[in-house]
């Protein structure tokens, strides 16, 4: 009987282990295990892969990384035109249907020319575009057929943004190109006197003669590319050529000249634009029963039928479940998580964007180094991180060299391990990649710090986080024209008059509060998250109150309706949201990792918030498989116990002298 007593226990324990790991939303409790660690960042990389930027497999434009970007760009027989951008960049994001407009527009071009693209906020394209100098988003450039590779080999600059100047700009660096590869068109106006015969002559690259030349004269005051446009739009037009004129006796026209008789057409076009132009020659060679082939835009090569595999499967599910979580938990919640992600893409990302750190940017560094060594809230290996990397900035003389930065804070990372106990958004997550997330999360940085530092004694400066913040947004935010927004609002807002650490706070949350009003319905914001005038009156009503007769409240903190705020309870407010105690474990995977407490005296720490659960990943194959195989075991041993004892109760009883008795 002691034998089924023991395999009985094991057959308990084996289910007991099982069953608690799985909480009942289907997410597991503690921390992970190593495997299950790797696990689910590669999985956190493969749901952000090649092309979850801004541009897909659906766009005509082509997506690069670090890795093909050299190979697709340099020593190529065509030419590229590259936009760098930023996927949190609230420029980019209004930029992109222009980019992708553009590529559509020009995509029977692309035997000479390809439009691509580059997301820099990709921690591994962070080096590329540090090499390729790229400071501002979007950055475009040119690159000629067969761009040799080398130092200070980073394209020609392409500074206009409007489609149409884009074009005018391609042609310009097309028309300068030296090294032609074969089918490259001769931009060459044709002289008033060259015999026109010779247009009929038989190229290598036209073996059959054309019958029909067509001549766009181009006599505008400011200039156009309207003929080149049109020669590349109908470079393999089979059975005709296209030239240039500049005929500065005869208005911008197109005419025709017949092979057979030399003789010269004018052909009606009321506009002189590369569409009219075009479909006038398409339509006079259709008449003459010569088809061009029409360029169409790239199909939708997504294969709508592809079955989900069970990785993606179980993603889902906890991503829904974290949502159902954080709706119970409702909108008045920092995250860990989000804060952890914020300084994780700045201090690894951002910063290393430039090839060196001098001057006012190293200030600016050194600055943000320091409120975040005294107020964000870390664990112990995180807090050790965070004063070795702001000594190793503080110990600067007068530069750091970017990529010796890079090396240097992956080595103390490395040596702290593990220093995050964050692998996602939570708060700041989003529907869509590249919405929310990092601008989010540093908003909810620089909000939770005023607060921390309004609530300590560990500095008296009212300016020191808005300082910190002002410097890191002016020199390291990657969306330039954000940048410059806050910058411009800064001064209009008169931050440098704050005067106390609660004003502060408040500074803050009025100017988040403008950009909100100024960023509402544009393209950079997350239809389930609105961008709002924070808080809402659900949120606090009191937060809120009448407008006074005849009082006029600083222009700063006043509502468009009929209400105005109430500051002193909306301090109240961000301080009770933003407080030590207000932060939440949800979307850490590690529990040994949870922040210690705050030392007022300075630096680090986080909440005793250890009741609170820390959700990690949803089971994912490698555990759905062990889980089967376990109960598999659990029931053959379960088996095997019930049969011993049914056999044990048929069993005849031994003695002694039943052995005895054979010997």
């Amino acid at each position: 009987m002691s034998k089924f007593v023991i395999i009985l226990a094991v057959v308990v324990t084996c289910l007991s282990q099982q069953l608690a790991g799985i909480d009942g939303a289907g997410l597991r409790n503690g921390p992970l295990s190593l495997y299950e660690q790797h696990l689910f960042k590669r999985q956190a990389k493969d749901s952000n892969d090649e092309n979850a930027g801004l541009y897909d497999q659906n766009d005509s434009v082509i997506s690069l990384n670090a890795g093909n970007l050299k190979e697709k760009v340099f020593g190529q027989p065509h030419a590229s035109l590259v936009e760098f951008y930023n996927s949190y960049c609230g420029f980019c994001r209004r930029y992109a249907p222009i980019w992708k407009q553009l590529a559509s527009d020009i995509l029977g071009w692309q035997k000479l020319v390809k439009v691509t693209a580059l997301d820099c906020s990709r921690d591994e394209n962070n080096a590329i575009c540090r090499e390729f100098e790229v400071m501002a988003y979007p950055t475009i450039r040119f690159f000629a057929p067969y761009y040799e590779d080398g130092a200070q080999k980073i394209g020609e600059p392409v500074t206009a943004h409007a489609e149409a100047e884009v074009i005018n700009a391609l042609i310009e660096h097309m028309q300068n190109v030296t090294q032609k590869p074969a089918g490259w068109p001769d931009f060459t106006p044709l002289e008033s006197d060259a015999p026109r015969e010779q247009l009929f002559n038989p190229t290598e690259a036209r073996p059959d003669p054309p019958k029909y030349a067509y001549l766009i004269n181009e006599n505008e005051i400011n200039g156009t590319t309207v003929g080149s446009q049109v020669m590349l739009d109908l470079l393999d037009a089979p059975l005709a050529v296209v030239k240039r004129t500049k005929e500065t006796s005869e208005p911008s026209g197109l005419k025709v000249i017949v092979g057979d008789s030399m003789s010269e057409i004018k052909l009606p076009v009321d506009e002189f634009s590369r569409a009219k132009v075009t479909s006038a020659i398409r339509k006079h060679l259709s008449e003459h029963h010569i088809r061009v082939t029409e360029v169409a835009t790239k199909p939708n090569n997504k294969d709508s039928t592809t079955e989900e595999n069970i990785s993606d499967i179980m993603e889902k599910k906890q991503e829904e479940a974290l949502r159902v979580k954080m709706k119970e938990l409702g909108p008045a919640i920092v995250y860990q998580a989000d804060l952890e992600e914020a300084i994780k893409f700045a201090l690894f990302h951002e910063v290393t964007r430039f090839k060196k750190i001098d001057g006012e940017r190293l200030l600016a560094l050194q600055r943000f180094m320091n409120v975040l060594v005294r107020y964000f809230p870390f664990n112990e290996n995180g807090m050790k991180f965070l004063k070795e990397v702001r000594q190793y900035v503080l110990n600067a003389e007068s530069e750091i060299g970017a990529e010796d930065y890079s090396n240097q804070i992956k080595k103390l990372e490395q040596n702290r391990s593990p220093v995050f106990a964050s692998n996602r958004w939570m708060g700041c997550s989003s529907t869509k990649d590249g919405l929310r997330r990092y601008p989010c999360g540093l908003w909810t940085l620089f909000h939770y710090m005023t607060v921390q530092a309004a609530e300590s004694e560990i500095s008296t400066d009212p300016l020191e986080i808005l300082q910190a913040m002002h410097g890191y947004i002016k020199y390291f935010f990657g969306c330039s024209d954000c940048s410059t927004h806050f910058q411009q609002m800064a001064a209009r807002n008169k931050i440098w008059n704050v005067t106390s650490k609660d004003d502060a706070i408040l500074w803050l949350w009025s100017s988040h509060n403008e950009v909100n009003r100024r960023l509402s319905g544009d393209a950079t914001e997350d239809r389930d998250h609105p961008k709002i005038q924070y808080p809402s009156i659900e949120m606090c009503p009191e937060c809120r109150k009448q407008k006074l007769t005849n009082h006029h409240n600083h222009r700063q903190y006043t509502l468009d309706d009929a209400n105005e705020w109430n500051l002193l309870e909306v301090s109240t407010f961000l301080k009770r949201v933003y407080s030590y105690n207000n932060r939440n474990q949800l979307g850490l995977w590690d529990a040994n990792l949870l922040p210690q407490p705050l030392a007022r005296t300075g630096g680090g720490g986080a909440d005793s918030y250890h009741s609170n659960r820390s959700f990690g990943n949803v089971l994912n194959e490698m555990d759905i498989r062990m889980g089967a195989l376990l109960y598999v075991a659990c029931i053959v041993m379960l088996l095997i116990a019930v049969k011993m004892v049914v056999k044990r109760g048929y069993r005849k009883k031994m003695y002694a002298h039943d052995i005895l008795g054979k010997v």
